[in-house]
């Protein structure tokens, strides 16, 4: 599978403590550089998908019901199947995939607007996590993994503050929400009422002709929810272990977080501190970005040599750290 995969693009969404799909629309349909993703119906009444059980622990059962209720509400044109791990068109995942910044991650291969190939993952290094408030409920976890699953349909998040009574809502807090709702039932029917097929005329290339060995082509964009929400910029000054003024020395991908088959990407940046304003930072930090090829976190772009920052961090080692938060990055 991986072998056709790497032919196509791979574009990714993330719930950073709490991932989504990037923008919002007025239907939620997942758009990228133009093209309104789904699945290629071709001359079906009912598109079927299955997606792969690769779960342990509470995982499996939790699965099951997300599947379940998608079914319920996927609407006339679309049913799923979970199936065993490695058999579906869409594999879901649970495992420890570290410090990350998120708590779920949906992927898509894509040729042209159509979607080859998904995925789906949950990050269990924050479950019951020492100074992390949350994610200890299964109703949470049931809710990430359900829009997770919901974004490899095709589906993006709902316009900020609308619609909130659904897994496919665009907040952080609560996530007391497990499953979809009539207005994912809309816009999934409008995705897949058309054969899609005759509608696109065959869907438009598999990228650029040289493409990443293992990542491949294109540049996934996320956007994300954190976990850690502050109301303004002294609640953010009192959460943070750490508060700097600081400049980028270097900004270099530096590895893979999680198994060979559903990894994602780790950019280290090197910053020398000009000034500390909360805090024993050392001269230098490190920083550890979720981002790399065939990913970028929206709300979290790369950083630039030579460019200055304010920066809330929260400290994951002796001269390590991450930002708080989106509002934990101030460029000067």
């Amino acid at each position: 599978m991986m072998s056709r995969r790497k032919a196509f693009i791979w574009i990714t969404l993330a719930l950073i403590l709490f991932i989504s799909a990037s923008g919002a629309y007025a239907n939620n349909q997942w758009t990228f550089m133009g093209f309104k993703l789904h699945w290629e119906k071709k001359d079906t009444a009912i598109l079927t998908l299955s997606v792969g059980n690769n779960h342990n622990g509470q995982w499996p059962s939790l699965l099951n019901d997300v599947g379940s209720n998608w079914n319920i509400y996927g609407g006339s044109y679309l049913a799923i199947n979970v199936v065993p791990g490695g058999t579906g068109d869409v594999e879901s995942y649970n495992d420890n995939y570290g410090n990350t910044g998120w708590l779920g991650l949906a992927s898509v291969w894509i040729n042209g607007d159509h979607i080859i190939d998904g995925e789906s993952k949950v990050n269990e290094y924050y479950i019951n996590l020492n100074g992390y408030e949350g994610f200890d409920d299964p109703v949470e976890w049931q809710h990430v993994l359900c829009q997770e699953i919901g974004h490899t349909f095709g589906l993006n998040h709902h316009s900020k503050g609308k619609d909130t009574d659904t897994c496919m809502n665009d907040q952080t807090r609560p996530l007391n929400y497990p499953l979809p709702n009539r207005h994912d039932t809309k816009t999934l029917d409008k995705m897949y009422e058309e054969d899609h097929a005759d509608e696109d005329g065959g869907g438009g290339g598999g990228g650029p002709g040289k493409c990443h060995p293992v990542f491949g082509c294109g540049q996934g964009k996320v956007r994300a929810f954190w976990a850690e929400h502050y109301e303004d910029e002294q609640e953010l000054f009192e959460a943070s272990d750490a508060v700097v003024e600081a400049t980028v020395l270097s900004s270099n991908f530096s590895h893979m977080v999680g198994g060979p088959d559903r990894a994602v990407p780790i950019t280290k940046v090197r910053l020398k501190v000009n000034q500390t304003l909360k805090g024993n930072a050392s001269r230098v930090i490190l920083l550890q970005q979720t981002r790399g090829p065939g990913l970028e976190i929206e709300d979290d772009p790369g950083y630039v040599t030579g460019d200055g920052y304010t920066l809330f961090l929260r400290q994951t080692g002796a001269k390590s750290y991450r930002v708080v938060n989106p509002n934990g990055r101030i460029r000067h």
